[in-house]
């Protein structure tokens, strides 16, 4: 009898995560000066005018030959500590840049990626790491990632840097 909530094992097979935030692009990030450099926030905060889709989970390190041991319909199964592709937004926020126009400053709305305004992000996406919520299922001395897992250090719905959880599992296999 298992012990713990038994939820579907996730599988290494290239599906989309669940995604999260919110598009808002008319939302504006910041007024600053004329040339400046964005002026970057947390994710937390951006969580509520950025979205960052679904996003395929491609594993960024090699599947190894030990890794092929466990499958599940055919795939490696996800296990703790599995790193994936980075995770960009896709939406805008808007700068109010104040140039100079005559003898006045004038404001230029200009509409900047997520990614750009986001501190974790980078510009290119920030890191999913998966991290699993059993403590009884093992898989070549590491815990079996599950559907709901979350992509962050945290609990699914509020983790960090990725608020995503794994979206996709088997079915019929399933794991306490």
């Amino acid at each position: 009898m298992p012990l713990g909530l038994l939820k579907p094992v996730a599988a290494l097979n290239g599906l989309p995560c669940s995604g999260h935030g919110l598009c808002l692009p008319p939302v504006v990030h910041s007024t600053q000066s004329c040339g400046s450099p964005p002026i970057p926030r947390t994710i937390k905060i951006k969580e509520y005018s950025c979205w960052w889709p679904p996003l395929s989970l491609i594993p960024i390190f090699p599947i190894t030959p030990d890794r092929a041991t466990v499958l599940v319909h055919g795939f490696p199964i996800m296990l703790a500590g599995d790193t994936f592709i980075p995770h960009p937004s896709t939406c805008t926020n808007i700068i109010i840049y104040m140039c100079p126009c005559g003898n006045a400053v004038c404001p230029v709305p200009t509409p900047i990626p997520c990614s750009v305004l986001t501190l974790e992000d980078k510009g290119i996406g920030h890191s999913r790491t998966a991290y699993p919520t059993t403590i009884f299922t093992f898989a070549l001395k590491r815990l079996v990632i599950r559907i709901l897992d979350p992509l962050g250090v945290g609990f699914p719905g509020w983790s960090y840097p990725c608020s995503s959880v794994v979206a996709y599992g088997s079915m019929t296999v399933w794991s306490g």
